[in-house]
């Protein structure tokens, strides 16, 4: 009967010790993530929103307003589209810069206010998403249609907030 009681008592030790290192190790767990999650947060932004209109917006969005179209040229009017895949990545891209770039001056204190700002920059975010889309299903027609929208969001903005 010794030998039976005496099993009991390691086994049970074993047992306890074992959920012991468990919730160590769990413990351990939760203490870490919540640092790295922080550490990926608490990034500190260092462009103006003029940085990130003139270095992201701008140019991004002219790749959308520029994608399709009609110019004159010497050999009459030529049409304006884009013809490879590579083309049509590039516009659904530009979009997707358009899209981050309101992401940014959205971020940390960078917003002028929270009323009008907020609209028009989420405004100007829901356009460049569609022209995202138009680009991706390669429709020229849809291109120019939210290109459209897309630049009557920024004048919108630019008529209530100064560029300078």
């Amino acid at each position: 009967m010794k030998t039976v009681y005496w099993l009991f008592a390691v086994s049970a030790a074993l047992f306890i010790s074992g959920i012991a290192f468990i919730i160590a190790g769990e413990r351990t767990a939760r203490a870490a993530t919540p640092a790295s999650a922080t550490a990926a947060i608490e990034t500190a932004p260092v462009a103006t929103i003029k940085q990130i209109m003139i270095g992201i917006t701008n140019p991004s969005a002219y790749v959308i307003y520029e994608a399709v179209g009609t110019k004159n040229t010497a050999k009459g009017i030529e049409e304006i589209a884009p013809q490879t895949d590579e083309d049509w990545a590039k516009v659904e891209s530009a979009g997707a810069a358009v899209v981050e770039s309101g992401n940014l001056i959205l971020t940390g204190n960078r917003a002028i206010d929270k009323g009008d700002w907020v609209k028009m920059t989420h405004d100007m975010m829901d356009k460049a998403t569609l022209a995202m889309a138009a680009a991706k299903a390669k429709n020229k027609d849809k291109i120019i249609e939210t290109g459209g929208d897309l630049n009557t969001t920024c004048d919108n903005c630019h008529a209530k907030y100064s560029r300078e």
